[in-house]
């Protein structure tokens, strides 16, 4: 992406664009390509996907935009997304521009210096957005992008289950798969908008009082269902200091230093915050979260290794996750 591909694709959605100073690649992303867009009014973010294969609704740059036109006014930390256009020809692919959200934003594995009490409080900021998004009302534009909710647990399954077979790993994980399918928990009544990938590197943090999130992005993997689906993916980041070293490979966040939540209190937290008892199916859906996880780490190294058995980093994390899932599974 250079500076003319820029300019073109803010002519191509834009009246009266600004004039594009500079851009650069913006480092994290795996899923799709972020570009910071200096101009001469305000920084803007384009987004577009990678080449080669595509993963569902991963990549499509149009239907991202659409999510955070329909969100944005009922969860204001949503960034405001400015166009989106799937002709090529200005950058090449598919694209979308929205706002930037000026903040702190951690990298993976980033050193965040706060003391345990605003690691506390940075807590109960993670969950309080957390509940405030899986509150916020619906908009009908959110329902035409999302579909229906029934079934969406079933659905999930389902499809991270082909995925997985689809990979064709060596080792087998046929146990966990059949514990998935048959320990589904019964509809939630508690339908939700659901950001599916509500984690620390994919927030905005006041870089005054970083105990306080300021914007929330990366909504490609957003849909509608159980919150506590989301719940569970957010699980799947949330590394403890006493977690093994080959999770800690895979952390995504200051999820370990002293002060932070374990998992059980995050899980405590939220329900408490949402006026409901914690469920019986947690287990479900922290092992959903682990598995589905542990699916988007492979399909990540397949596209860049080319094989499910070449040795890669995100196979470790993969084969990883699959395993402290099945763990979850047994007791």
């Amino acid at each position: 992406m250079d500076e003319t591909k820029a300019q073109a694709a803010l002519n191509m959605v834009m009246d009266a664009a600004p004039q594009v100073s500079a851009i650069k690649k913006l480092d994290g992303g795996v899923s799709n390509f972020t570009y910071l867009v200096e101009t001469d009014d305000k920084p803007l973010i384009l987004r577009t996907p990678p080449p080669g294969a595509r993963s569902g609704n991963a990549h499509n740059m149009v239907r991202e935009a659409r999510v955070l036109q329909a969100v944005h006014p009922v969860f204001a930390l949503a960034p405001k997304a400015i166009g989106s256009s799937d002709d090529p020809s200005a950058t090449g692919d598919s694209f979308f521009i929205m706002e930037k959200r000026e903040g702190l934003i951690l990298k993976p594995g980033q050193k965040l210096d706060i003391t345990p009490e605003q690691a506390s409080a940075l807590c109960d900021s993670f969950v309080d957005v957390f509940a405030t998004l899986h509150e916020a009302p619906i908009p009908d534009t959110a329902r035409d992008i999302f579909g229906d909710p029934d079934g969406f647990v079933a659905r999930q399954v389902a499809g991270w289950t082909k995925r997985y077979h689809k990979l064709g790993l060596a080792e087998d994980f046929t146990d966990l798969v059949d514990w998935l399918d048959q320990n589904q928990p019964p509809p939630s009544p508690h339908t939700s908008l659901l950001h599916n990938d509500f984690k620390f590197d994919n927030m905005v943090l006041n870089p005054d009082d970083p105990t306080r999130i300021i914007g929330l992005l990366d909504w490609e993997l957003a849909g509608r269902g159980d919150p506590l689906m989301d719940l569970g993916n957010a699980l799947a980041y949330w590394i403890e200091a006493a977690d093994p070293p080959t999770a800690h490979q895979f952390k995504r966040g200051p999820t370990d230093i002293p002060g932070m939540m374990t998992r059980e209190d995050l899980i405590d937290a939220y329900c408490a915050r949402r006026g409901f008892e914690r469920p019986e199916s947690m287990t479900f859906y922290q092992a959903m979260g682990l598995f589905r996880l542990a699916i988007i780490a492979l399909q990540v190294h397949v596209r860049f290794a080319g094989g499910p058995d070449v040795q890669g980093p995100f196979r470790d994390a993969g084969i990883m996750l699959l395993g402290r899932a099945t763990d979850l599974t047994k007791g």
